[in-house]
């Protein structure tokens, strides 16, 4: 299949790579995160120097909590693409759960040097230095999801920002909403309802008609008690194969 160059340096084929881009972001979309990597993997091969299959990988493999992997494919992504802010938040993710608090806040310190409003990588910054010098992290995560058989009340209760923060770094949807000040002054009105007694009808109706009118706030409760409602294609699937070229 090599045709023409060198032994030692691969042929790109960036059709073929674009192509394998697509089934894995479609992979991705529907939380096939193994096929997924199975895809970018083959995009890699075609392509290795498209710092956005590393980076949509990582973001996999992350999902998969197969956090040291997610770690190589962010710094590879960083190293292929350095002016990016995205790639460091691949790279501290993997680090913060890696328990790798000082290279986190590094990684996090280099993408705000890029991006200094970003406020994923404000928060994740924010998170890693918390985790370093033992600081509280807000209540613990639990396992699972927050048990439903309490009403609803029982789902939208004070929701921890700085959690919030960590999981958007892997759900651009989530970052978005939490950028949008007017949904999450919604979000603490309907959280001060079911802190209050959730279980009683006016407070059920009251909950309930807020979620139908933006269903944004439950993607928000659903993510801050660990249930995921919807990861958001990574790099933004259509629009990344252009490299962040300008």
């Amino acid at each position: 299949a090599a045709a023409g160059g060198g032994e030692g340096r691969p042929v790109v084929d960036k059709a073929k790579a674009q192509e394998a881009k697509a089934k894995g972001n479609v992979a991705f979309s529907a939380k096939s995160y193994e096929e997924a990597i199975k895809h970018f993997t083959e995009a890699i091969g075609h392509d290795p120097t498209d710092h956005v299959f590393f980076s949509n990988r990582s973001a996999c493999l992350a999902s998969l909590e197969r956090y040291e992997q997610a770690l190589e494919d962010g710094a590879q992504c960083v190293k292929l693409k350095p002016d990016w802010p995205k790639g460091y938040t691949r790279k501290g993710l993997a680090e913060f759960f890696l328990e790798r608090y000082d290279d986190a806040a590094e990684t996090y310190k280099a993408g705000l040097k890029l991006a200094p409003e970003d406020p994923a990588i404000r928060e994740g910054l924010q998170k890693a230095m918390d985790a370093k010098y033992g600081l509280p992290r807000g209540p613990a995560a639990g396992g699972g999801a927050a048990p439903m058989d309490g009403g609803m009340g029982s789902l939208f209760t004070k929701v921890d920002r700085a959690k919030l923060a960590v999981l958007a770094l892997r759900n651009p949807k989530l970052k978005e909403y939490l950028s949008d000040e007017a949904l999450m002054k919604k979000v603490d009105m309907v959280a001060s309802i079911g802190s209050g007694g959730g279980g009683s009808d006016i407070s059920q109706r009251m909950l309930m008609q807020s979620v139908q009118e933006d269903p944004r706030i439950l993607e928000v409760f659903a993510a801050a008690s660990g249930m995921e409602v919807r990861l958001a294609d990574p790099d933004e699937a259509a629009g990344a194969g252009a490299g962040g070229g300008g």
